[in-house]
């Protein structure tokens, strides 16, 4: 909203004047008399705005609304691209390039961040028409916003929006918070459908440095045409007064049609939001101030002041500018502030009319218009709808073109404003500035575990003991990280011990089973130390894997050590035993069967699998049978015992025939799949001694008759004794 400092009209005489001082090249713009042609150019304005519902049937009023669009623009040109009607048609040579340029698709832009901050983006479509009606009318759409982070990064909005006069368009972005964001008022002229695919984006015009007559990729400043998409634009308020809220909810685009004729739809949109898992750490460096004034002569002229900003953070959040400016036409003005990244933010091009010193104290700041909903005529906190009034001070504005264009950036270096005046006649003074600017780091702790036996190898039956060691290389702090280690089914049971250092708290100091310490706090260069004993079962197989992984709130920069994994081979050690007894008792002689009793054990420690004897009989011997199922194939007996518990035996029984006499021997082995600690305990030998058969003669008659004298006679003896 332009104002003139006073109520004074042109004739149409003067008009001719003005224009015919136009063509003439020696015509001093000194001369003119700038309030009469502002309030011309209002007037003008004022009469197309009557004409423009007819133009379409009616060859009269279009006829009529050319040749005022043609004074107009010839007007602006006089005035250095002033626009106080807000037509916003721009050039004919202008409209023609825009006309020809290419056209494609526009990517969403994401300001960097420091490390740590775990930034996604993710968007979200409203996909059903809106109709907007020939106005005056208002209709609103929504769509809504779920499962992102609670810390609103950036934001972008892409509309598919038909109109045919979008001019006649106010539009606004209210987020679920209810902050109210004007995207355009009244821009775009008579162009159709220049917002049908437009991506509203803080950062869509990174240069655009003063002088300049038009800017494309301000909503403001574009040079628009029938038909041509403009796309990107930076909004006519910022959409950085969006950052730090939760974007889950609820958000609504509002659209003020406020004149009859023209009409449209919003056929879709979609935003895209970019957003933290946590709040960052904020720091609100100390203000940054130049009080070296620079005179602004008369124009045309350029100036520049400048500002050195050192020993802040790295990141910035929010830039805030304070301007001590006196100008007695501020509508002459252009100004911009350059980062030391070279970003060029517009803060106003020829706003503010003739209102004198209106800008002698504002601060600048994308957040300084949390509400303003449509359909409004004017708006007091927009640079480009303010109120102004003679020498009251204009304060707080949102600049033309948001300053959330340097969010990310790096603030330390230098920073400018530059001043174009524009026009002859006015002069003043840029007495002093000051910047205020809040960086900002994201919690990044960089935890990583290690876990180590000592060993690549482990025996079932045995024990492990792991060191297992939680540190944050920093730097912030993890205030809240854990410790887990789940321990393998192998391990039949397990106990530890903790220790902490550099600061380091909340661990578990002893315990047993699984470790799991959930609210350790580690500052940067802290860590805690765990030493777990894991006592594995004797009859585990394979490999004993056991993991350990770190977690924590904050964002971790290398994820990719926050586990540690030992894994051990399995050896088993089987201490096998065999014994091996003659069970037959008294004396034993050729062709008699014996029975040896053999005894298979295991000492452990760990099982023992694919237990084996053999007993490989000697030639004085002959298998007759066993009652443990062994098989035999000559000369060896072969008794497959299969496993072994620890402390586990196993009996046979071995029947043979003696076939022969005097002393013999017979060993017995055992043999397993584990190593054996003690082999000499592997094999038993049993001996025994035969004895030949004893003949006894038959007798005859005879015989048996000498016989008994023989004993009667011994029989006598004894008697007589």
């Amino acid at each position: 909203m332009k104002q003139a400092r006073s109520p004074r009209f042109l004739t149409a005489g003067c008009v001719a004047f003005v224009i015919g001082m136009l063509s003439s090249p020696s015509h001093a713009a000194d001369a003119l008399d700038k309030d009469a042609i502002y309030t011309e150019m209002r007037g003008i304005a004022a009469q197309m705005r009557v004409l423009k519902p007819n133009v379409e049937g009616d060859s009269a009023a279009r006829s009529s609304y050319e040749t005022l669009d043609q004074h107009y623009r010839e007007l602006m040109a006089l005035m250095g691209g002033d626009d106080p009607g807000q037509i916003e048609t721009g050039s004919a040579a202008r409209r023609i390039a825009a006309e020809s340029a290419p056209r494609g698709p526009v990517a969403q832009v994401v300001p960097t961040t420091p490390a740590g901050c775990g930034q996604v983006t993710t968007t979200f479509t409203q996909g059903t028409p809106t109709a907007i009606p020939t106005g005056p009318a208002v209709v609103t759409s929504t769509v809504v916003v779920s499962g992102t982070g609670p810390f609103l990064y950036d934001l972008d909005l892409t509309t598919f929006l038909a109109h045919t006069f979008p001019a006649d368009l106010d539009i606004t972005l209210t987020s679920p918070a209810g902050t109210v964001v004007t995207l355009t008022t009244d821009n775009a002229g008579t162009n159709d459908n220049v917002f049908n695919g437009t991506v509203w984006d803080d950062d869509a015009n990174p240069t655009g440095q003063v002088p300049y007559v038009t800017n494309d990729g301000m909503v403001t400043e574009h040079v628009y045409a029938i038909g041509v998409l403009a796309s990107p634009l930076v909004p006519e308020e910022a959409m950085g007064a969006f950052i730090g809220e939760d974007p889950n909810g609820t958000w609504t685009i509002t659209i003020s049609d406020d004149l009859a004729g023209d009409g449209g739809s919003l056929d879709s949109w979609t935003l895209g939001v970019t957003t933290f898992p946590s709040a960052p750490i904020v720091t609100a460096e100390p203000t940054f101030t130049q009080s070296t004034p620079v005179a602004i002569p008369t124009g045309p002229a350029v100036v520049t002041s400048t500002l050195v900003v050192s020993g802040a953070g790295t990141s910035i959040l929010d830039v805030d500018l304070t301007t001590a400016l006196a100008h007695t036409f501020p509508a002459d003005l252009d100004i911009t502030l350059t980062s030391p990244a070279g970003t060029v933010v517009t803060l106003t091009t020829d706003n503010a009319g003739t209102n004198d010193n209106v800008f002698n104290g504002t601060v600048w700041d994308d957040d300084a218009n949390p509400a303003g909903q449509v359909p409004y005529v004017t708006n007091d906190g927009l640079v480009t709808e303010h109120l102004y009034a003679i020498g009251v001070l204009a304060s707080p504005l949102v600049p033309e073109e948001a300053m959330g264009a340097f969010v990310g950036e790096d603030p330390n270096g230098t920073w400018t404003i530059t001043i174009s005046d524009d026009l002859a006649g006015d002069g003043g003074s840029l007495d002093s500035w000051m910047l205020d600017i809040d960086t900002f780091a994201c919690e990044s702790s960089d935890l990583s575990v290690t876990k180590t036996d000592g060993s690549a190898t482990a025996t079932p039956g045995g024990s492990t003991v792991y060191t297992i060691t939680i540190s944050n290389a920093g730097p912030s702090a993890a205030a809240t990280a854990s410790l887990v280690d789940t321990f393998p089914a192998a391990c039949t049971s397990v106990t530890f011990t903790s220790s902490a250092s550099g600061g380091a708290s909340g661990n578990t100091a002893a315990g047993a089973g699984n470790i799991n310490d959930a609210a350790l706090n580690l500052p940067a260069g802290a860590s805690v130390t765990y030493v777990a004993t894991c006592n594995i079962s004797a009859s585990a197989t394979g490999n004993l894997v056991n993991t350990a992984t770190a977690g924590g709130a904050s964002s971790d920069s290398n994820p990719a050590n926050d586990s540690a994994t030992d894994t051990d081979t399995l050896t088993g050690i089987a201490d096998l035993s065999i014994t091996k007894q003659l069970t037959t008792a008294g004396s034993i002689s050729v062709s008699d069967n014996i029975d040896f009793e053999l005894t298979v054990s295991n000492a452990g420690p760990s099982a023992a699998t694919g237990v084996v004897v053999t007993d490989t009989l000697p030639a004085s011997l002959t298998y007759v049978s066993n009652d443990c199922g062994a098989s035999f194939a000559s000369p060896t007996l072969t008794w497959n015992v299969g496993n072994l518990a620890v402390s586990g035996s196993a009996n046979c029984t071995l029947t043979v025939q003696v076939n022969a006499s005097g002393a013999i021997a017979n060993v017995a082995t055992v043999t397993g799949n584990e190593g054996d600690p003690t082999p000499a305990n592997n094999a038993a030998t049993a001996t025994l001694a035969a004895a030949d058969a004893v003949t006894v003669p038959a007798l005859d008659a005879r015989g048996l008759a000498l016989l008994s004298v023989l004993l009667g006679a011994i029989a006598i003896l004894v008697l007589r004794r």
